[in-house]
């Protein structure tokens, strides 16, 4: 059973306190901005309990009520509760900002809980019922993400491609998830390669002649049998043979002799670290140094290895310096249980 904190890790970006550094494309209402800090701050309680305070004191008709819909679910403390808000706000208010966010948010309920057709059928609703969104790069990015489990990979990398088309220069945080999710695509120059039709030998005999395989002890090969249309075979010199002169007598019991090739041993490869730098999760990218270093040092104080890279902005804020992927993975599998959202990335040497 999936815990609520592995859950929440998918989709409750807007929880997180790393919420603050992407892209508004909106104005939130100040008292849901409010919410947001509470349950960031760790007093999840209070926070909810303001979001109801709204709901309760405002009418169904308003249009301040789906967007506390939208925020009571993005802050719900179980996956059942969120569910339940987000498929109301679709139903009853398709038309609201939210609608678009709320089924990005099921299709990523449902990919967490592994029903990758139900995510599929959430997320492709979006560009049909709103073309003009601004959620259509995330929609095309998550699309991507179900159909590589899915193992459809051509229709996942074209998805892939699409998010990364759609994204906004100043999507930062999305156009980094997208170009790292890109890397299980092959690359156009292997996709070229195994196109080539294979080299020709030159040195394999014609169509319906049949060739011997010379001894290691003999300049040419022995006789050949002759073919089923009573044509003897060709004989095939050894290129790197020993001259005909050598000492070393030849079997006279076998007259032609069999060469069996090498057979390759397929092993399990070894995890390779890169010489070249190293695995870390990241969290937020700022435009502004001062934000990121705040969140830095608020994740080191509650106990992560944080810090921020770059001397321009944008300033990212990462966790932890691993020397393989999976390390790596496994570390943010316990910082997402932190309702703390991201992702794993390869940082080169500088």
């Amino acid at each position: 059973m999936f815990r609520w904190g592995i859950l929440a890790g998918a989709f409750a970006s807007c929880a997180a306190t790393m919420a603050v550094a992407q892209t508004t494309t909106r104005p939130t209402d100040p008292v849901f901005v409010r919410a947001q800090a509470l349950v960031s701050d760790g007093n999840g309680v209070a926070g909810r309990a303001l979001i109801d305070s709204v709901l309760a004191a405002t009418q169904p008709s308003a249009r301040l009520y789906p967007e506390a819909l939208f925020w009571r679910a993005t802050l719900a403390s179980n996956a059942a509760d969120a569910e339940s808000d987000y498929k109301h706000l679709v139903v009853d208010y398709p038309l609201a900002p939210q609608a678009e966010d709320a089924l990005l948010r099921l299709a990523q309920l449902e990919l967490a809980r592994g029903d990758r057709d139900g995510a599929l059928t959430h997320l492709q609703r979006i560009p049909r019922d709103y073309p003009r969104s601004k959620s259509l790069a995330r929609a095309s990015y998550w699309t991507a993400r179900v159909l590589f489990e899915k193992n459809d990979i051509p229709n996942a990398c074209a998805a892939n491609a699409n998010a990364l088309s759609r994204a906004a220069a100043d999507e930062i945080e999305l156009r980094n998830q997208i170009q790292y999710q890109g890397q299980r695509c092959p690359s156009p120059a292997a996709s070229v390669a195994s196109a080539k039709p294979p080299a020709v030998d030159t040195t394999a005999p014609a169509p319906g002649v049949t060739a011997t395989v010379p001894s290691a002890h003999t300049a040419t090969a022995p006789s050949a049998p002759t073919m089923a249309g009573g044509s003897a075979a060709k004989e095939v010199k050894a290129a790197d043979s020993v001259p005909a002169k050598s000492a070393l007598p030849v079997s006279p019991v076998a007259k032609t002799e069999v060469v069996s090739a090498p057979v390759a041993t397929v092993s399990k490869p070894a995890t390779v670290t890169s010489s070249r730098g190293f695995y870390s999760v990241q969290v937020a990218a700022y435009n502004q140094k001062a934000g990121a270093s705040k969140l830095a040092s608020s994740l080191v104080k509650r106990g992560y290895a944080a810090r921020v890279d770059g001397d321009t902005a944008p300033f990212r804020v990462r966790i932890g310096r691993y020397s393989t992927a999976g390390e790596a993975e496994k570390a943010f599998a316990k910082i997402k249980a932190k309702h703390i959202s991201g992702f794993v990335l390869r940082v080169p040497e500088r």
